[in-house]
C-alpha cells in the first residue's frame, strides 16, 4: 500500500517563500545538499561561489535556524515602559488614593454621627418637596 496525503514538496516550498530569487536559489541549493541530491561542488558551480563561501553560508543558516526553533517564553514580549511617565502615573494615583481615604474618613464620621444624633439629622418629609433646598425662615425685626 502506497503513502495516503499529500506528496512531499521538500524544495518547493522555497518557491513559496518571501524573498530575492538569488537566495531561494541559494536556501535550495543547500536543502538539496543536505538532502544529498546535490554536491557541494556541484552547488557552488550552481551559484558561483567557492565551497568556503557555501560551507559558511550553510552554518549560519542553520545557526538561525536552530535559534529560531529554541523554546521562548510563552505570550507577548514585554513592552518597554518609560519611567518618567509611570513615576507621574503613580504620583497622581497615590494623591487620588490620599483624597478618597479622606473622603471615605469624613463619610464614616458623617455616618457615625448621623447613629449617635438621629433627631439631628433632617429628615426629607420635613424639607420640603424632594429635590427642593430648604430655605430658611425669613427674619424677623421685632416691633417697636
Amino acid at each position: 500500500m502506497g503513502r495516503q496525503g499529500r506528496k512531499p514538496q521538500g524544495t518547493g516550498h522555497v518557491e513559496r517563500l518571501v524573498g530575492s530569487e538569488s537566495a531561494k536559489q541559494r536556501l535550495t541549493a543547500i536543502l538539496q545538499t543536505l538532502r544529498g541530491e546535490l554536491t557541494v561542488p556541484e552547488a557552488c558551480a550552481r551559484l558561483g561561489i567557492c565551497e568556503a563561501r557555501f560551507h559558511a553560508l550553510r552554518s549560519a543558516w542553520l545557526q538561525e535556524a536552530l535559534e529560531a526553533l529554541e523554546p521562548r517564553r510563552l505570550g507577548r514580549p514585554p513592552q518597554a515602559v518609560d519611567v518618567e511617565e509611570v513615576l507621574s502615573r503613580l504620583q497622581t494615583l497615590e494623591t487620588e488614593n490620599a483624597t478618597l481615604r479622606q473622603e471615605l474618613a469624613a463619610a464614616e464620621v458623617r455616618r457615625e454621627l448621623a447613629a449617635a444624633l438621629p433627631h439631628v439629622v433632617r429628615d426629607s418629609k420635613a424639607a420640603g418637596k424632594k429635590g427642593a433646598p430648604a430655605q430658611p425662615a425669613p427674619e424677623r425685626r421685632p416691633a417697636r
